[in-house]
């Protein structure tokens, strides 16, 4: 079997095109593509003003030292020029202007937020700006600030086959103070063609932290200003071949590096040739705590994603076998779910029967969907006041169940040790886990392929094994923990919505309760929603608040800051009050962007991991160090699609849980500030342009209704309020198909016609012909139902292609039929005229529409006389014995005399002549003589029969005792 991973399909597609789980990738190192302000995929990219900034960190540099704070904002694109020289300029903080949708303001002087005291030459700079003009402070700035130029020398050799030639293994400590010591190390490879020589690993700083988060993407990108303060240096003697690699260890005592105050600061790692050529550079971070007893602090919640692509067509269809190799123990959903757990666990299958174990071997029972189905999703009269009732019961009970649970989770938490996640699961992803390791099913091989219109290459494949396993480990892991649920599938809701299938969007709902409670053993915490890419217009919003949610887990983009804001604000945010049940204030948690990229920087090559690690590090200093007094929560939320290093995973969370300024929260008790507190830096709800154009078309969810007209044709027939394939629906639904037009035609012509052979699954036996002896009679009509799990009602349709020749009559033309049976229906029938007419019988719903194509046709030949014919025969018969009847009885007499007669010669009796049988027989041999007996001989004239001669040969009339012997032809 050709091994096809659909998550890898749909994902990769997205982080290609920047649809879900697409968040660019921030590299830090010299050939870092950008930074935050020019993101992949983002129509709205970023163009801030830029300062001049310059960092001379080196004391033997002459001339009165400057400050980096010491600076002037021009508009993006601007060149700063004196004596004929372009002068470096840098980008400042205007992420959240731009996200604002306010338009950038040129030439403005801004002061960004400083962490730590300021020292003399820093207060001049503030003084200059609050009193000199623009013009001014650019000119002063360009004539006093000395730009370190890179010299050619300082370009990076390119490497030849794609290896690196510098890697960072690790830096420790993640967080320094005055007492530490910095440690480095990793390996430098010569990736050119000729040997290298005196090959040296060093480091270079800034003794002057970052004022801002943006500068910490420019910096990485290697094209910003470049610290020169010298570190220590590790010299290689060794030759080094052509592909030859060799290790390298730097440190450094925390007191010689001449830090100030907690912050981040710049950190070069280089390698360089004898000829001072640089080999490779990595650009990281140095955060600083300082002698600082208690640095400023974050609250920062994790949200832990265990979220994939639909990876079923119809129920029992997978489309490639990707997803078993993912919840394996080194499977994407294996490592976040053993990482995550932060507890053992354990990916052997045991010794233990996991299918008893897990409950998979039990019948389903009636769920929640079944009941709660709707009109249109069941094709059905639903009586609104039995409905009404019903809903009002189980909200009830639901009410008081939530209300237990929710008491419950508050006042005793059960994680006890590692750091506080948030679950965010998929139901549609828990399914087909569940289902994959539930039984048999079909694995579709390489659906990419398969031809429209084709039937694809299927295996039949065995309960997995992996996933078993995966689902034992999950119901034990997320139960100490909260867990919050996407809707079934992460279906396009916004899209559904505006495409009036109000149905589907709000059957996604139903159909994730269930599938989680079934998955997990445990229902997630309906109270969160989790709007797909973080994005939700007013329709949206109002559904989830109609199914109970009052927690919004937003994208930035969602609820843009205000302009002008160059701080970090706390994730929580107001959200104007929607319809629903709830008397629970809504609040929306912001996750924040940032972090949120970081999570997605690549960390599966040699030194990613580690590079990746001191940016997180960094960038959550930057956030606890803008002082902007207060308690603040920032969310980290990766992509659905996050798909981090084992050691990436491991870092963050072990970072979290020993930085200094970083203190665990759980997502489900970060509670809104009083209304008074509420802090005005975000604008309202927003849709972006961009989501709505990137939102499922309305032209392929009109091919999905094609297929959701079949699914309530199916539904129709069927005894009970079931809807077996809106799952299915669902999951073709999802935002995963946005940009995956090849794999969601394939899911959806495998859908349809997996429910085409549903409806063909009711049908009529065809029978042999029918023959009509008579003017009437009756034929017998066999349905079956070869459907495994359902009963059907259905209507038998029976009319005449000719009624005027074959006319039909009463039958029963609706019934009931259960699985895997058969019933017979007997259709009487009325023949005017002989001859041969067809008869047409077809399946209807209770609607009278035909459930499918099949139309069976009957032939039946009239051959019978009629009544006028019958008639006329019986009379004739009638007439016929009564003219046989005397004759017959004569002759039955006479055999009767004779067979007496004998009887007493033989007995020794009278004589024949003499008695009166004999006489009898006499008489009735005369008679028959007289009549015209069977012998009749020749007359005379007179009419005397004449006798032979006494002697005569043949003639002897007498038996050799001398008595007469009876008449010929008589006796017998």
């Amino acid at each position: 079997m050709t091994s096809f991973s659909l998550e890898d399909s749909v994902f990769g597609t997205q982080r290609r095109l920047g649809g879900l789980a697409s968040k660019p990738r921030i590299v830090s190192g010299a050939s870092a593509p950008g930074a935050r302000g020019a993101r992949l995929g983002r129509p709205n990219a970023r163009t801030r003003p830029f300062d001049v900034r310059s960092c001379p960190d080196d004391t033997s540099h002459e001339g009165p030292r400057q400050t980096p704070d010491v600076r002037e904002t021009v508009s993006s694109g601007a060149v700063v020029e004196r004596d004929g020289r372009v002068l470096r300029v840098h980008p400042t903080r205007e992420r959240r202007v731009r996200r604002a949708g306010t338009p950038t303001v040129p030439a403005l002087a801004t002061r960004s937020r400083r962490v730590g005291p300021l020292d003399p030459n820093q207060e001049t700079g503030q003084a200059l700006r609050r009193i000199t003009s623009v013009p001014v402070v650019m000119a002063l700035a360009t004539a006093l600030l000395p730009f370190p130029a890179t010299s050619a020398s300082a370009v990076p050799a390119e490497p030849s086959d794609g290896a690196e030639p510098l890697v960072v293994e690790r830096i420790t400590p993640d967080a320094l103070d005055e007492k530490d010591t910095l440690r480095i190390s990793g390996e430098v490879t010569n990736t050119t063609s000729e040997s290298m020589h005196e090959v040296s690993v060093r480091v270079r700083y800034s003794k002057h932290p970052f004022v801002d988060r943006d500068a910490l993407d420019d910096f990485a990108s290697g094209d910003g200003w470049q610290p020169d303060a010298p570190g220590p240096e590790d010299e290689i003697t060794d030759e080094l071949p052509p592909g030859a690699g060799h290790s390298y260890s730097l440190s450094v005592p925390a007191d010689e590096l001449g830090l100030g105050s907690y912050g981040v600061y710049p950190l070069v790692i280089e390698a360089v040739d004898g000829d001072g050529a640089v080999i490779g550079a990595r650009y990281t971070f140095l955060p600083y705590v300082g002698d600082e007893d208690d640095p400023p602090a974050v609250d920062i919640a994790w949200v832990w994603p265990l979220m994939a692509p639909p990876q079923r067509a119809d129920d029992d269809t997978f489309l490639g076998d990707g997803l078993s190799t993912t919840v394996a123990e080194e499977g994407r959903l294996g490592r976040l779910l053993s990482v995550g757990a932060q507890t053992p666990v354990s990916f052997a299958p045991g010794d233990e029967d996991l299918v008893e174990l897990l409950g998979l071997n039990a019948e389903p029972s009636e769920s929640p969907l079944d009941e709660e189905a709707t009109a249109e999703e069941t094709a059905g009269p639903v009586p609104p006041d039995e409905t009404e009732t019903d809903d009002q019961d189980e909200g009830e009970e639901n009410g008081g169940e939530g209300e237990e649970e929710n008491g419950s989770e508050e006042t005793d938490p059960s994680r006890t040790e590692g750091v506080p996640i948030t679950w965010a699961v998929d139901p549609g992803t828990l399914d087909d886990i569940l289902r994959m390791a539930a039984d048999e099913h079909d694995v579709v091989n390489d659906p990419l392929t398969v031809p429209a219109g084709s039937d694809p290459d299927r295996e039949s494949v065995q309960a997995d094994v992996a996933a078993q396993v995966w689902l034992r480990e999950a119901r034990r892991v997320l139960s100490l923990d909260t867990v919050v649920a996407t809707p079934y599938a992460s279906p396009d809701l916004a899209a559904l919505l505006r495409n009036e299938m109000d149905g589907d969007a709000e059957a996604s709902f139903r159909i994730g309760r269930e599938a989680v409670e079934r998955a997990l053993g445990n229902p997630a915490d309906e109270r969160f929603a989790l709007p797909a890419e973080g994005l939700m217009d007013d329709a949206v919003h109002t559904l989830f608040a109609e199914e109970g949610a009052t927690r919004f887990l937003l994208a930035e983009d969602a609820l843009p800051a205000q302009s002008l804001l160059f701080t970090t604000p706390t994730a929580q945010a107001p959200l104007p009050a929607s319809e629903g049940d709830s008397d629970e204030e809504p609040m929306a948690l912001v996750a924040d962007e940032g972090i949120t990229e970081i999570l997605s920087m690549p960390t599966d090559t040699p030194g990613d991991t580690a590079l990746a690690l001191r940016r997180f590090v960094a960038e959550t200093a930057m956030i606890a160090g803008e002082n902007v007094g207060g308690d603040r929560v920032i969310v980290a939320s990766p992509d659905s699609g996050w798909d981090p290093s084992r050691e990436f995973a491991e870092g963050v969370l072990a970072a979290t849980d020993d930085l200094p300024w970083l203190s665990a929260e759980r997502l489900d008790e970060i509670e809104p500030p009083a209304e008074e507190e509420w802090e005005d830096v975000r604008g309202s709800l927003d849709y972006p342009d961009r989501a709505a154009e990137n939102e499922l078309g309305s032209t392929y969810l009109g091919l999905v209704e094609d297929v959701s007209r079949d699914v309530r044709m199916f539904n129709s027939i069927l005894v009970e309020d079931e809807d077996p394939f809106r799952p299915a629906l669902v999951r073709l639904e999802s935002v995963h198909w946005r940009d995956e037009e090849t794999v969601a035609g394939n899911m959806r012509a495998l859908v349809m016609a997996k429910v085409d052979d549903g409806l063909g699954d009711v049908r009529i036996i065809p029978g042999e012909d029918v023959t009509l002896a008579s003017r009437t009679g009756i034929t017998g009509i066999l349905v079956a139902n070869d459907l495994e799990d359902q009963s059907v009602y259905v209507h038998l349709s029976v009319f005449s292609e000719n009624a005027e020749r074959l006319s039909i009559g009463e039958y029963d033309t609706h019934f009931e039929i259960a699985p895997g049976a058969k019933t017979t229906v007997y259709v009487p029938l009325s023949a005017r005229i002989n001859g041969r007419t067809v008869v047409h019988a077809s399946l209807h719903n209770s609607a009278g529409e035909p459930i499918n194509s099949q139309a069976v046709q009957l032939p039946v030949n009239a051959t019978g006389l009629g009544t006028q014919a019958l008639l006329i025969s019986g009379v004739g018969a009638l007439i016929l014995i009564a003219a046989l009847a005397p004759r017959a009885l004569r002759r039955w007499i006479v055999r009767r005399s004779r067979a007496a007669a004998e009887a007493e010669r033989a007995a020794g009796g009278t004589p024949e002549e003499d008695t009166p049988a004999a006489a009898a027989s006499q008489e009735g041999s005369d008679e028959d003589t007289d009549t015209g007996g069977a012998h009749p001989g020749p007359r005379t004239e007179g009419g005397d029969t004449p006798s032979q001669e006494d002697g005569a040969p043949g003639d002897d009339t007498r038996t050799p005792d001398g008595n007469t012997a009876p008449p010929r032809g008589e006796g017998s």
